[in-house]
C-alpha cells in the first residue's frame, strides 16, 4: 500500500522495529499451511505439541508472554462458554468423548490464534496486504480489507465518543423502553453518519484518480533465510500429520 497511508498510532506502537523481519509472503504462506495443518489434526497430544510450538514461535518473533496472554484473553472466554454445553450437554458426569471433542476445538482455536499473532505481530498491515496482492489475491479483497481496517478505527472512535456523551449526561443504562429507544436513535444516527462518511471518502478518492486499487510497491526479494524460517513450521506440522497418520 502507499507509504502515505499510515496505520493508527496504537497499532504502530506494537510494530517491532526490526530490520530482519521476514518477507511477508513467506510468513503468510507458512502461517496458512501451519493453521490448516493444525485444523486437520485430531489427536489431543499432537495438538498440544502444535500449541507449544506456536507459543515458542511467537516468543521467537518478539511477542512477550504478557502480550500473548493479553491478546489470547479476548478469545479464551468465548472458548470457555462454547465448551461448557459441549462437555455437559448430555448431563453429568460428562462422557470422555465429549470432553475430548471440546478439547480438540479449544486447542485448535488457541493454536491457530497464536500462530496468526506471530504472522501479523511484527509487520504493518500494509505490508501484509501488499504481500497478499503479490500472491495474486484479488485486488478488490485486499483494498476492501485495508479500507475497512483504516476506517474501522474511526467508527470505534465515534462509538466511544457517543458512550462518553451518554455518561456525561448521567444516562442510567438498563433494559427499558426508554434506554433502548435512546440507544436505537444514537446508533441509527451513527450508522447513517458512517454511510455518509464512506460516500465522502469514495468521492474524494475518485477525484484523486482512484480506480479501485491501492498502489503497491515491488515485492521484496525472498532470501534463503526467509525460506528457512518459513520452512521450519511447515516441516514441523507435516511431521505431526505424518505421525497421526502412522507414516512416521
Amino acid at each position: 500500500m502507499s507509504a502515505h497511508h499510515h496505520a493508527p498510532q496504537h497499532f504502530e506502537e506494537e510494530v517491532i522495529k526490526n530490520k530482519n523481519t521476514w518477507n511477508p509472503r513467506t510468513k503468510l504462506i507458512s502461517g496458512l499451511i501451519y493453521v490448516f495443518g493444525v485444523i486437520s489434526l485430531g489427536d489431543v497430544r499432537l495438538l498440544l505439541t502444535a500449541l507449544v510450538f506456536a507459543i515458542l514461535h511467537a516468543f521467537w518473533s518478539g511477542l512477550s508472554l504478557i502480550q500473548l496472554i493479553k491478546k489470547l484473553s479476548v478469545l479464551i472466554p468465548f472458548l470457555g462458554l462454547m465448551s461448557l454445553p459441549l462437555i455437559f450437554g448430555a448431563g453429568t458426569p460428562p462422557s470422555p468423548d465429549r470432553v475430548e471433542f471440546a478439547a480438540l476445538i479449544v486447542l485448535k482455536a488457541l493454536t491457530a490464534m497464536t500462530f496468526t499473532l506471530f504472522v501479523f505481530f511484527n509487520q504493518p498491515i500494509e505490508e501484509m496486504l501488499e504481500a497478499l496482492e503479490h500472491l495474486k489475491m484479488p485486488t478488490i479483497i485486499t483494498t476492501t480489507i485495508y479500507l475497512a481496517y483504516r476506517y474501522g478505527f474511526l467508527f470505534i472512535r465515534d462509538m466511544q465518543t457517543i458512550m462518553k456523551a451518554l455518561k456525561s449526561r448521567l444516562l442510567n443504562a438498563h433494559l427499558s423502553r426508554y434506554s433502548l429507544g435512546i440507544y436505537g436513535e444514537l446508533f441509527g444516527g451513527l450508522f447513517i453518519k458512517s454511510i455518509n462518511r464512506s460516500e465522502t471518502v469514495y468521492r474524494a478518492m475518485v477525484s484523486r484518480s482512484f480506480q479501485g486499487e491501492m498502489p503497491i510497491g515491488k515485492p521484496r526479494k525472498i532470501t534463503g533465510t526467509d525460506c528457512t524460517r518459513a520452512g521450519i513450521p511447515i516441516v514441523f506440522i507435516i511431521m505431526l500429520i505424518m505421525l497421526e497418520q502412522g507414516v512416521l
